[in-house]
C-alpha cells in the first residue's frame, strides 16, 4: 500500500506530512518490527496456553449445559408468594428511571438512574443539572459496579475482631455524653456543599464548641480559594463561562478531563468551538493531558517554570493595554527561551484583542498566586460578567492545606481522644512528612466510615461498612449552588452498613431522626414550611434539582497590589536536574476508584495504559538517562523513594517525572491491591504536586504494561482526519472528494426490496471529541461487556466494543494528537457477512450489522475480514464469578458465553424498545426517540445517531456537513457512520 502522503494532494495532520503514529516504538521501527508488522497483538488470535480450539468448545458446551442444569433449582421448603400483585408504579419489564446525583471533590453531579424491577442497571446525565448537562462521565458510569462490589466492607470490626452494629452505637451513644464541650473531639471529612451535612456540622459544634471540624483533600488543598481571597479580599468560587468565551489561555488546568466541573466545561468549550466561529484554545502544561490534546498552540514547561511563564503573560497584557503594574512585573523575572517567549507574546496579543471574550483559567495544581494572578488579567481583559462569574464558596469545611497537619499535632499532643473519619482512606493519601499512622496510635476512640477495609481500617479502632450513595439519602451543591437531593436507588445491599451520616448524628443530636427524615426537615425548613411542601418535595425528586437554590452572582473587586506582591514572592524556577510532578489520575482519580474494574480497565486517554500507572518522560529524557518503555527506576526524593516503571510519551516536557496518584494500593480490593505503584509516597505537605531535585537511578528489571494503543491495526489507512481552518476552507474539494463519494465495492448488488421503514445511521465530530472515554464506560455498561484483567488485555483480548484511537501527529517532543471513537460502523456491503459460514453475521432491511449469537461458533473469519477491526472474539468466561454482578446488568441484552464474536449494535435493544413504544402509541418514531448509549453520555455531543430518513435530525445534518468523510471509503464498504473532520485554529502570529 502507498504511504499516506502519496494518497492526499495535500496534508490532513495539522500541517505535517508525516504519518500520523500511535507510539515511539511504530513510529521508530516503521515495519521493521513485527508486532508493528502484525494485522493483530501477537497471541490475539491464538487460544489460551495449554487450550486448543477443540477443547475451548468443548468447555464453552459445558459452560452452557451447567448453566442449563443451574435452572433446575430446589425451592425452599418455606411457602413462596408468587409475585402476582406488583406494586401499581412497577410493570415488569418496564424500567423506571429516578434523578439523584454524585458527590466528586465536594461537588454534586445530577444523575438520572435506571432502574429494572429495582435493580440500578444504567447510569446517565440529568439536563436539568447545571453541571451534568445530560452527560455522565466516566466514573458516573462505573457507579454501579462499585454499589454491587463483592469486596466491600461487610463487617463492624473493633480492633481488628468482629464486632456488632448494636456496640457500635452504644460505644457512640458513650462518646457523645461527654461533659468537655467536645476538646478532645475531632471530625476528618472531606469538603461538601451538602446542605445537610453543612447543617450537621453547625450542630455538631454548637453542642460541643471545643469540637474541630477538619477538612482533608488529596486534590483539592485550597489554592483556588486562597487565590481568590487574595484577589478579592473574600472565600469566594470563580466559575467561567466557557461558551462566551473566544480565546481561552490556560495554565496547567487540564479542565477538559479534571474533576469537578469538566463535563460542563466540556460541553460549553466545544459548542462555542463549532465552524465557522471557532474559539481558540493556549495551554501550557507540564505533561500532555486531554486538554493539552485537544489545543489550539500548546506550550510544554517543566512545573516550577509554569507559575513564571504565567508572570510572563501578564507582563506582555499588561504591554499591550498599557497597565504599568502589570509591566512592572518584567523586573527580576526569569529568561524565557525563544519558543516560550513567542509563545506568551502570541496569547498575550490574543487575549488582548478578543478583551470580554478572554478567559485565564488555572489547574488546581498550581500555587496561590497565580491564581490569584489569572482574576487579575480576566479583571483587566474585563472577563467578569462575560466569560466568569463569581459565587460565594458553599463548601463546608472549606479546603485548607494545613488543616491536617494541625490536626496531627493535636492528636499527637494527647489533645485529641475521639475522632470520627468520613474522609476516603486518610492514612493512604496523607503526606509522607505528615505522621497521620502514627498519630492515630494515640487517640483512644477512632472511628472509620469506608466502603472498603482499606489501610485507614486497618488503623482506626472501630471500622464500619459504608452505605454506597445510591443506598442512602441526602443533598449535594454544584460550584454554581444548584442543590440536587440524591435519594437510594436500593436497600443498602450491605445488612451492617451505616450511613457516614448516621454516625455524625450521634453527636448532632438527631439520632432519632432517620437520613430521610433529616433531609425533609431541612427542606421543609428552608421552603418555609408551605402546606405544599409535599409537592414540591416530590417534584424536587422528580427533576432533580431543588429549584430556586442557584447562587447569585458576586459582584467583586480586584485589587492589584497583594496580587502583584505574592507574584513577586513565588520562588526562581529550576535551572537543571529533574522535576517530579504528580497528577490525579484520569480514571482512579485519587486512588478512590481504584477498586472499580471498569475504571482499571479503560485506556488512560492519553497513554492508552491499562491496570497500571508508571513513570513518564520525554523522549528526550529518556535518550539521555538511557531509558526505554518498562524500564525500572528508583526515584528518591528528600529520603524517600519510590520503585516504578517507565514510560516514554511524547508531548512531556523534559527533565520531568509525573507519576499519576491513585494506585499502589495494598488493602481493600483484590482489583486494586498491587496494582501501580503508590506515588503518595513522593508527596510532601509543601510540595503536594512538584518538587526539585529528584534523583532517578535505573534499577534492574522489565516491566509488561498493557497497552491497547497497538492493538487492532488498520495497515496505515487514513483514518482520523486534521487540518487547519485555513487549509479546509481552500482545499476541502481535494482533500475530501474521494473520502466521501460512493466507491466501487467487490460485492454484487443486494437483491431489490421495499423501501426500508428506518434507516439507521451514526455521525461522530472528532472536531468535540476530546477522547475522555464516558463513552467507552457507557456502551459497557448498556451492554454488559465483561472486564478481562491486565494479562488478557496486554494480549489484546480486551473486550469493549468501543475503542477510542488516538493519534500522534508530527515530531516526537511535542506533536499533534487527535482522537477518533470507533465502533462497529455497519457496513452497507459489510465484509463480515459474506464469510461467516453459519450466517452468524447478517444485515437488516434497515441498515443494522446484526449478530446472531446462537449461530456463532467462533470461526472469527469475520474479524480476520473487517478492515475496521471492531470485532471481539470471547475467549474465555468472562462473565461468571459473584452472582452479584447480575444485578447491574442489562435485562435487554444477551450476556454473551465464551467463544462468540461481539461487536456494537448500534443498542438495537433501544431501537426496538422506541418502536415498541411508538407502536402502542401509534405513531411512526420520531427524531430524538433513539439514542445509543455512547452518543447520550458523550459530554460534547460528539456523537450522533438516528435515522437518515429523517432529514432535520442531527445525524442527518452531519451526514450533509462538508466536514464529513467514510473512514476507508475506497474500499466500497459504505459505513452507516461517518466522521467529520477535526479542525484546528492556530494563531497568525507565530507561536
Amino acid at each position: 500500500m502507498p504511504p499516506l502522503k502519496d494518497r492526499h494532494p495535500l496534508p490532513l495532520w495539522s500541517g505535517s506530512s508525516d504519518e500520523p503514529w500511535r507510539s515511539l516504538e511504530e513510529r521508530r521501527s516503521g515495519a521493521t518490527c513485527s508486532a508493528v508488522e502484525e494485522e493483530f497483538p501477537p497471541g490475539a488470535s491464538r487460544p489460551p496456553e495449554g487450550l486448543s480450539r477443540r477443547a475451548l468448545l468443548e468447555l464453552a458446551a459445558f459452560g452452557s449445559a451447567a448453566a442449563g442444569l443451574s435452572g433446575c433449582f430446589r425451592q425452599p421448603p418455606e411457602p413462596l408468594m408468587p409475585y402476582s400483585r406488583p406494586p401499581p408504579e412497577v410493570t415488569p419489564g418496564v424500567p423506571l428511571h429516578f434523578a439523584t446525583g454524585l458527590v466528586l471533590d465536594g461537588y454534586a453531579r445530577g444523575l438520572v438512574v435506571r432502574s429494572d424491577e429495582g435493580r440500578p442497571t444504567k447510569v446517565e446525565g440529568n439536563p436539568l443539572h447545571p453541571e451534568s448537562l445530560g452527560a455522565a462521565g466516566a466514573h458516573e458510569q462505573a457507579a454501579l459496579v462499585g454499589l454491587v462490589d463483592p469486596h466491600r466492607a461487610r463487617l463492624v470490626r473493633h480492633g481488628g475482631e468482629r464486632a456488632t452494629r448494636v456496640a457500635l452505637f452504644e460505644r457512640l451513644r458513650e462518646l457523645a455524653r461527654r461533659t468537655d464541650q467536645g476538646a478532645g473531639l475531632r471530625f476528618l471529612v472531606e469538603p461538601t456543599a451538602s446542605p445537610l451535612w453543612a447543617r450537621a456540622f453547625a450542630r455538631v459544634l454548637e453542642r460541643y464548641p471545643r469540637a474541630r471540624v477538619v477538612p482533608f483533600s488529596a486534590t483539592d488543598i485550597g489554592a483556588a480559594r486562597e487565590g481568590a481571597r487574595l484577589a478579592s479580599g473574600r472565600s469566594l468560587l470563580s466559575l467561567p463561562r466557557f461558551q462566551a468565551a473566544r480565546v481561552v489561555v490556560s495554565l496547567d488546568g487540564d479542565f477538559l478531563s479534571n474533576l469537578p466541573g469538566s463535563l460542563r466545561a466540556a460541553r460549553e468549550f466545544t459548542a462555542a468551538r463549532m465552524p465557522p466561529d471557532l474559539n481558540r484554545l493556549w495551554v501550557v502544561e507540564s505533561h500532555l493531558s486531554v486538554t493539552g490534546a485537544f489545543c489550539d498552540q500548546r506550550l510544554r514547561a517543566r512545573p516550577s517554570r509554569v507559575p513564571w511563564l504565567a508572570r510572563a503573560l501578564a507582563v506582555e497584557v499588561g504591554r499591550v493595554l498599557g497597565r504599568a503594574d502589570l509591566v512592572a512585573l518584567e523586573e527580576g523575572s526569569v529568561a524565557l527561551s525563544d519558543v516560550e517567549r513567542r509563545w506568551v507574546t502570541a496569547a498575550a496579543k490574543d487575549l488582548a484583542s478578543r478583551r470580554g471574550g478572554a478567559l485565564v483559567v488555572v489547574g488546581a495544581r498550581q500555587p496561590a498566586a497565580v491564581h490569584a494572578l489569572a482574576h487579575l488579567l480576566n479583571d483587566v481583559l474585563g472577563a467578569e460578567g462575560h466569560t466568569v462569574s463569581w459565587v460565594d464558596e458553599t463548601r463546608s469545611p472549606a479546603p485548607d492545606a494545613g488543616a491536617l497537619p494541625a490536626l496531627v499535632e493535636e492528636m499527637r499532643a494527647g489533645v485529641v481522644d475521639t475522632l470520627l473519619i468520613t474522609a476516603w482512606n486518610p492514612v493512604y493519601r496523607a503526606p509522607v512528612d505528615v505522621p497521620f499512622t502514627e498519630a492515630l496510635g494515640r487517640v483512644r476512640d477512632t472511628v472509620y466510615c469506608t466502603l472498603h477495609d482499606d489501610e485507614t481500617s486497618a488503623a482506626c479502632a472501630w471500622s464500619v461498612p459504608a452505605t454506597h450513595p445510591f443506598e442512602s439519602w441526602s443533598d449535594a451543591g454544584a460550584p454554581d449552588g444548584t442543590v440536587t437531593l440524591l435519594q437510594p436507588l436500593i436497600a443498602p445491599l450491605v445488612e451492617e452498613a451505616v450511613s457516614p451520616l448516621e454516625c455524625v448524628s450521634f453527636f448532632s443530636g438527631e439520632l432519632a431522626a432517620s437520613s430521610h427524615e433529616q433531609l425533609q426537615a431541612l427542606w421543609r425548613e428552608r421552603s418555609g414550611g408551605a402546606g405544599r411542601f409535599q409537592e414540591q418535595w416530590e417534584g424536587w425528586l422528580a427533576e432533580g434539582v431543588v429549584s430556586g437554590t442557584r447562587l447569585p452572582e458576586v459582584r467583586v473587586r480586584v485589587e492589584a497590589a497583594p496580587v502583584l506582591a505574592a507574584v513577586r514572592a513565588l520562588a526562581p524556577p529550576s535551572e537543571d536536574g529533574l522535576e517530579l510532578q504528580l497528577i490525579t489520575d484520569a480514571k482512579v482519580h485519587d486512588g478512590r476508584f481504584g477498586t472499580n474494574p471498569w475504571l482499571q480497565e479503560l485506556p488512560d486517554p492519553m497513554t492508552k495504559m491499562t491496570w497500571d500507572n508508571a513513570a513518564l518522560v520525554s523522549p528526550a529524557t529518556a535518550s539521555r538517562l538511557g531509558l526505554e518503555r518498562g524500564a525500572r527506576v528508583r526515584l528518591e526524593l528528600r529520603g524517600r523513594a519510590l520503585e516504578a516503571p517507565v514510560l516514554v510519551v511524547p508531548g512531556q516536557a523534559d527533565d520531568t517525572v509525573t507519576v499519576p496518584l491513585g494506585y499502589g494500593l495494598t488493602r481493600g480490593s483484590p482489583v486494586a491491591s498491587g496494582v501501580g505503584v503508590n506515588a503518595y509516597a513522593l508527596r510532601f505537605q509543601d510540595a503536594p504536586w512538584s518538587a526539585r531535585g529528584l534523583m532517578l537511578t535505573r534499577i534492574a528489571g522489565h516491566h509488561d504494561f498493557a497497552l491497547t494503543q497497538e492493538h487492532w491495526r488498520m495497515e496505515g489507512r487514513p483514518l482520523a482526519l486534521q487540518t487547519t481552518r485555513s487549509e479546509f476552507e481552500s482545499y476541502r474539494e481535494k482533500l475530501l472528494t474521494r473520502l466521501q463519494e460512493p466507491q466501487e465495492h467487490l460485492y454484487p448488488p443486494r437483491p431489490g426490496t421495499q423501501t426500508p421503514p428506518h434507516r439507521w445511521g451514526m455521525a461522530i465530530d472528532l472536531h468535540r471529541c476530546t477522547g475522555c472515554g464516558a463513552c467507552v464506560v457507557a456502551c459497557q455498561a448498556e451492554n454488559s461487556i465483561p472486564t478481562v484483567g491486565k494479562d488478557q488485555v496486554r494480549r489484546g483480548r480486551e473486550m469493549h466494543w468501543l475503542r477510542i484511537d488516538r493519534y500522534f501527529l508530527g515530531g516526537e517532543d511535542d506533536p499533534g494528537v487527535v482522537t477518533q471513537p470507533l465502533m462497529c460502523v455497519h457496513c452497507e456491503y459489510a465484509p463480515c457477512e459474506y464469510v461467516c459460514p453459519v450466517a452468524a453475521t447478517v444485515h437488516s432491511d434497515e441498515g443494522l450489522n446484526q449478530m446472531v449469537y446462537n449461530r456463532c461458533i467462533g470461526t472469527r473469519y469475520c474479524s480476520n475480514n473487517c478492515p475496521y477491526k471492531v470485532r471481539r472474539f470471547n475467549y474465555l468466561d468472562y462473565t461468571g464469578g459473584d452472582s452479584r454482578a447480575r444485578m447491574y446488568r442489562n435485562p435487554e441484552v444477551t450476556v454473551r458465553s465464551r467463544g462468540v464474536m461481539e461487536k456494537c449494535t448500534y443498542c438495537v435493544q433501544r431501537i426496538e424498545a422506541a418502536r415498541i413504544t411508538a407502536r402502542v402509541e401509534g405513531r411512526s418514531i420520531r427524531p430524538g426517540d433513539v439514542d445509543t448509549a455512547c452518543a447520550q453520555t458523550c459530554p460534547t455531543r460528539a456523537i450522533a445517531f438516528g435515522d437518515l430518513d429523517h432529514a432535520e435530525a442531527e445525524v442527518s445534518r452531519l451526514h450533509r456537513d462538508v466536514r464529513h468523510y467514510a473512514l476507508l471509503n475506497q474500499l466500497g464498504t459504505r459505513p452507516r457512520t461517518v466522521h467529520l473532520v477535526r479542525l484546528k485554529n492556530p494563531s497568525e502570529e507565530r507561536a
